[in-house]
């Protein structure tokens, strides 16, 4: 019961923490649109819109992405979008996305702060860190500035995925449920995190069994009931591309390695501790990259972290050759999909926050009463406002400089969206009069090199092809759904119409379902003698993929049994002592 009411008192604070950070955000009630606002803004508005119409899953885009019936949804997760969607059913648009914002701040808050208690058994470090790594710039860079809003739910799980490594590759394998679950919510959020993550898992198994030159069979069993868990918690996420992407020749975001920095790019910013670019890391990771090596030199675990901390500090810059990259073939298969290595700053900030929490409880720990103690980690919250506040200070600045800068709505519908435009509850909708500013085409059919740009606008720009006759009708769109009703002469047999065609698409023309092939710009071309057609296009998943949704809802409600209900102490995921 007293570890009960203890853990209620954490939550309660943590949301009000959460609270306080947020709350002026939500006053000021204005945003500053740039970088990927304006896709995942979109994606929350088509699931908001299908949820009004009562439809639960989105799959494709008929309202939102210029009804072009794109699949960002099936291969981009959604999961973590639906609250708040659902929020925008109580509140207006801007303070329903600084909610949910403050939500997730709230979420990392919790789940670093008891990672860090299953880790080092300690309550003052695991505040510490949960406070530190939280409101890291990188991550506030994500969530407020630049709106990446994938990365910025990922970087809530990296705690529990570690927490899931360790005890797996060298402390407790009866916890190894807690990398399946900590992967599974990635997967959740965002894939390239799951790829990442999974390619240090790999180089530190292979450097386990490098300097210990053996990997116990039961921590190799505990590492495949996680894999085998984690499919079954988050296949349906899997699904899609099994059915739809996998050999359908789709464009994804290009591989390479851009947007580098030198050290002294990042170290700069750092020390304005400034959310405004994405190469800084902040004060307080940088310090502790500085002087970290003293206080773990004696402990080799912290040491470890360390270095790992550190490597992926100088991995984000240019000290690693990554122009040379560029051109090597191999090199770009196996880590291209990372496009940035500045998204490094995330695992930097995670490792050296560990190290800069044992550092400050080092320095709480030596005071001499628990008065104290306690009156220094009051103090240390105190700070961690105004550290936030002056870190998310651009995005006021941003707002002031760009004051008379609100969004008009476009005129041309296929003009991309204006950057660092403000929008606030009045004229959030005029977002979606605009081109999304990056991702409209992600997940188009890849066309010849030299009709990318003919080819992709002709579809965003809804052109019908009857023939070599271009006509433009405005769709009609349902959930998952885009109709057009088309008017032709008898000669005019094959219609290409502007909607992605994918695996699962269904085409029925005047109710009557009927098969289709791709055109040339490989959408959706049927043939029909009727001079007026209604020709519906929606998007049908396999029966597996409703399946895998059973069997993931099924799953977590085992795992959440038998963390809860097990009388074994040993299977309790978080059971921990307390200092």
């Amino acid at each position: 019961m007293q570890k009960i009411n203890r853990n209620i008192i954490m939550i309660f604070i943590f949301a009000l923490i959460s609270f306080m950070y947020t709350m002026l955000l939500i006053k000021v009630g204005t945003l500053g649109l740039t970088a990927d606002s304006s896709f995942h803004f979109s994606r929350v508005e088509e699931i908001y819109w299908n949820l009004k119409s009562h439809h639960f899953f989105t799959f494709i885009a008929s309202r939102t992405f210029n009804h072009t019936g794109v699949g960002n949804f099936l291969f981009y997760p959604v999961v973590f979008l639906y609250p708040w969607a659902f929020l925008r059913f109580l509140f207006n648009p801007i303070t329903a996305f600084f909610m949910w914002y403050g939500f997730f701040i709230f979420c990392t808050l919790i789940i670093a702060y008891y990672s860090m208690l299953d880790f080092s058994k300690n309550k003052n470090r695991s505040l510490m860190f949960s406070l530190i790594y939280t409101i890291a710039p990188y991550h506030l860079h994500l969530g407020v500035y630049n709106y990446v809003l994938g990365e910025f739910i990922a970087y809530t799980f990296l705690p529990l995925v570690f927490l899931g490594v360790y005890h797996v590759l060298w402390k407790d394998i009866r916890k190894w449920p807690l990398l399946a679950i900590g992967i599974s919510l990635l997967l959740y959020s965002h894939l390239l995190s799951v790829y990442l993550v999974s390619l240090l898992l790999i180089v530190l198994i292979l450097s386990k069994v490098i300097i210990q030159r053996s990997f116990d069979l039961k921590r190799l069993l505990a590492l495949v009931k996680s894999v085998f868990l984690c499919l079954l918690l988050s296949g349906f996420i899997l699904v899609p591309f099994i059915t739809d992407f996998i050999g359908k020749d789709l464009t994804v975001p290009q591989k390479g390695f851009g947007w580098l920095m030198s050290m002294q790019q990042l170290v700069e910013p750092s020390i304005s501790n400034t959310i405004s670019i994405n190469r800084s890391v902040g004060i307080v990771v940088l310090i502790t990259a500085l002087i970290g090596w003293y206080f773990v030199k004696e402990d080799r675990t912290e040491k470890y972290i360390y270095i790992i901390g550190i490597t992926f500090l100088f991995a984000a810059t240019t000290v690693v050759p990554w122009q040379l990259f560029n051109h090597n073939s191999l090199m770009l298969k196996l880590i291209g999909e990372i496009q940035f290595p500045y998204r490094l700053n995330a695992y930097s900030s995670f490792f050296l926050s560990v190290i800069a929490s044992l550092i400050v409880t080092r320095f709480v720990e030596q005071l001499k009463t628990r008065y104290l103690k306690n009156l220094t980690l009051l103090a240390f919250v105190f700070i961690s406002f105004i550290g936030y506040y002056g870190s998310i200070q651009p995005v006021f600045d941003r707002i002031a400089v760009f004051n008379n800068n609100y969004l008009m709505k476009s005129k041309d519908e296929k003009v991309a969206l204006p950057i660092n435009s403000l929008v606030n509850k009045k004229n959030y909708n005029d977002i979606f009069t605009y081109l999304v500013l990056f991702g409209e085409t992600d997940y188009y059919p890849r066309q010849a090199t030299n009709l990318v740009t003919i080819y992709n606008q002709s579809i965003y720009d809804n052109q019908i092809f009857l023939g070599r006759k271009i006509i433009k009708v405005q769709p009609q769109v349902e959930p998952n759904t885009i109709i057009y009703t088309i008017h032709k002469s008898k000669a005019e047999q094959h219609i290409n119409l502007p909607i992605i065609a994918y695996t699962g698409s269904v085409v029925k023309i005047n109710g009557e379902k009927v098969s289709y092939t791709n055109s040339f710009r490989n959408t959706i071309q049927v043939k029909t003698a009727s001079r007026l057609s209604r020709i519906t296009v929606s998007y049908q998943p396999s029966r597996v993929y409703y399946i895998s949704i059973v069997i993931s809802i099924l799953s977590w409600i085992v795992l959440l049994m038998r963390i809860l209900f097990r009388g074994d102490k040993s299977a309790k995921l978080f059971h921990v002592r307390f200092k």
